[in-house]
Formats: structure tokens, C-alpha cells, sequence
């Protein structure tokens, strides 16, 4: 119940969504009004089939981010044009000039679409070469140019992890957060940066601020395995084995589909139960790991790759742990 309730209320907690509830309203009050005044009138039908084309579209229009706002409105103008005269002028002739509205939308959503950046194509295409000072000259260029899209700060983050600048990269992911917009859009883009922001925080070893970003990930999306993972790693770097056993039981029963990352958690979970002195747990999950060797050494492999400089960071000493328990080189006692 609670969920369709937040969900019936979402529109109303953004300004946006607000004016098109106002829009909406004003638009029945006044085809109200027509219905009453105008009765069967030959203008009445036209002029309530304008009033809706002219509340999806001004809906349409708010809604929209700001840059798509010239495309919606290049494809909607001309077809509403056309249904306008049909419905005024060349009423004989509406049925072809509805028909030519719907071709023109579909011929315009074509014309008019959407292109990535070449900023952004250039510098994912020389991030992946690991060329990371053009990546950042390049999405750097295009943040001067646009510089309140979250979207752009996220992946010059990314670029400078790579690049090993974490602090800088710290900056751009509280720039997202500054710039998310309210509502559900902006959770996402808030979830997204705190998720970063976790991430780089446990690279520099600042624990107490990492568990903090990542809870407020969590907060955003408690269905969502990838922050409690994020905790779980960070209570283990922390030695806070009680916190790491719940976050990371959590994160298992939300069913984490890579097995490279489900090992993992297997692994912080032995450590944790071992600090725990609860060695018949320990002893469970360690079974577990016992038949993923795929899994080990997938992420082996994943850590040699020169893009994997930041996760290795962090994951490599585990990494060699959990292949020397799965060998019986160490005991669980010694984790």
C-alpha cells in the first residue's frame, strides 16, 4: 500500500511535477466549462481535442530535460499545425492531415534524435586505451561547455580513478550530487554518485566517510545489493566484523549475480564470523567457496587489466587471501 501511495504522490514533490498537475487541472476546469457553454456546438469538439493536444504537449515540454526541449518542441509544432488546420480550416481533409502529423512525428523523432556528444565518444574511445590525460582533456572541454549535466562529471570521475587522482575525483561526484535534480531522476544520479563516492573514499582508506557514502546509496535503494556489498567490504577494511556479516547477508539474500563478487562476499564473510570466533559459520561460507574457482580466477584475471588499476587497489591482497584459503595454504583461523 505504502508504494502505490508513493507512488501517486511522486509528481506532486517536484516544481515540475506540480506545474503539470496545475496544467491538468486548469485544462478540465476550462473543458468544463466549454461542455456546459458550448453544448453540441460545431467548434466544441474541435476546440476539446486541441485543449488535450495542447496539455500533452505543454506536459511534454516541462517534463523534458532542458536540452531536449528544441527537438520535442521541432517535431510537435509542425504535427500539431497539421491537426489544427484539419480541425479549422480544411475539416474534409483531417483524416490525411492526421495521418501526416503521426508520419512527421515518427519522421522527426529520426531526424531530430539524440547524438552522444563527440566529447564524450572521443574520451570513453581513449579511456579504453588507457590514454587518460586526452579522455580528460576531452570530457573536460565538454564540461566547460555544458557544465550542469551530472552525467558528464560522472564519467570525468571515472577517468581520473583510472588515472589514480582519487581527490579529484571526489570533487566531481559531490558536483553530482549538487547537481541531481529532486525526484526520481535525481535519486538515481544521486545513487550513482554516492556509489562512486564510496568507492574512491575506500581507495583513499577515509573508512568513516566511504560507510557514510555508501549508506546514503543504501538509503536511496535498500533493494539494491551493490551498496551493501560496498559496506561490507568497507566494515571489513574497518575490522567491524558484526557490521560486515549483516550488510553482506543482506546484500546475498538480494541475490548478487556475478559470482566473482558473490565470492568475494563468501570471503568477508569468513573473515568476519572468524573475528566473531562463530567458526561454525566461518566454516559454512568457506564451503561455499569451495567449488568457485571460475569465479577466482575471473577476478585474477579482471585485476591484471590495466583499467583494473583502482580495483586492485583494493582487491588484490583479498584476492590472494581467498585463492590461498580455497588451496588450504592458510586456515580460517589465520584469516
Amino acid at each position: 500500500m505504502m508504494q502505490v501511495w508513493n507512488w501517486i504522490t511522486a509528481p506532486l514533490t517536484t516544481f515540475k511535477g506540480r506545474v503539470v498537475i496545475g496544467l491538468l487541472v486548469l485544462t478540465g476546469i476550462v473543458s468544463g466549462i466549454i461542455n456546459l457553454t458550448a453544448g453540441t456546438a460545431d467548434w466544441a469538439g474541435a476546440a476539446q481535442t486541441l485543449l488535450a493536444l495542447g496539455f500533452v504537449i505543454s506536459a511534454a515540454l516541462i517534463l523534458s530535460p532542458e536540452g531536449g526541449r528544441l527537438r520535442l518542441l521541432a517535431i510537435s509544432a509542425p504535427a500539431l499545425g497539421a491537426v489544427i488546420l484539419g480541425l479549422t480550416v480544411l475539416p474534409n481533409q483531417l483524416l490525411l492531415l492526421t495521418g501526416l502529423a503521426v508520419g512527421w512525428v515518427l519522421a522527426g523523432s529520426l531526424i531530430f534524435r539524440q547524438q552522444t556528444p563527440r566529447e564524450i565518444t572521443l574520451a570513453i574511445r581513449h579511456m579504453r586505451k588507457g590514454e587518460y590525460k586526452t579522455a580528460f582533456d576531452h570530457i573536460d572541454a565538454l564540461i566547460k561547455r555544458d557544465r550542469d549535466n551530472p552525467e558528464h562529471y560522472r564519467l570525468r570521475a571515472m577517468i581520473l580513478r583510472l588515472d589514480n587522482k582519487p581527490d579529484r575525483a571526489r570533487r566531481d561526484y559531490d558536483k553530482m550530487l549538487t547537481l541531481a535534480p529532486a525526484g526520481a531522476n535525481g535519486d538515481a544520479i544521486r545513487a550513482e554518485a554516492y556509489d562512486g563516492l564510496s568507492e574512491t573514499l575506500l581507495s583513499m582508506d577515509r573508512l568513516t566517510e566511504a560507510a557514510q557514502a555508501a549508506q546514503a546509496a543504501h538509503d536511496l535503494y535498500p533493494q539494491n545489493w551493490v551498496p551493501l556489498y560496498t559496506l561490507g567490504l568497507i566494515y571489513d577494511r574497518a575490522k567491524q566484523p558484526q557490521q560486515a556479516k549483516d550488510v553482506l547477508e543482506q546484500a546475498l539474500a538480494l541475490k548478487i549475480p556475478d559470482q566473482r563478487q558473490r565470492l568475494l562476499a563468501y570471503f568477508y564473510l569468513v573473515r568476519a564470523y572468524r573475528r566473531l570466533n562463530d567458526l561454525t559459520n566461518a566454516q559454512r561460507y568457506a564451503k561455499y567457496m569451495e567449488d568457485m574457482w571460475a569465479a577466482l580466477n575471473g577476478l585474477e584475471k579482471l585485476l591484471k587489466e590495466s583499467q583494473s588499476a583502482p580495483l586492485s587497489a583494493v582487491l588484490a591482497v583479498d584476492v590472494q587471501t581467498a585463492r590461498a584459503l580455497m588451496v588450504e595454504d592458510i586456515a580460517i583461523g589465520d584469516l
